[in-house]
């Protein structure tokens, strides 16, 4: 998943929307208000990788992976 940056500061705006990148194109798509997930990036990262379920309402993202 990628994040907005504040181009300013570098800064995460935490109430910013993020898109998420899946390996399925039907799932891609903005996500905002995840504040359990924003929480995992430190200073400086745009993105991640994290454990997600796909639902019927959207993914539902847990805990981040390990980047490789």
């Amino acid at each position: 998943m990628c994040l907005a940056i504040a181009a300013g500061t570098g800064a995460i705006p935490p109430d910013e929307p993020f898109m998420l990148k899946a390996s399925r194109p039907d799932c891609c798509g903005l996500y905002g208000r995840e504040p359990d997930v924003i929480a995992q990036f430190g200073p400086g990262e745009a993105w991640a990788q994290f454990e997600a379920d796909w639902t019927d309402e959207g993914w539902k993202l847990g805990r981040r992976v390990t980047d490789a």
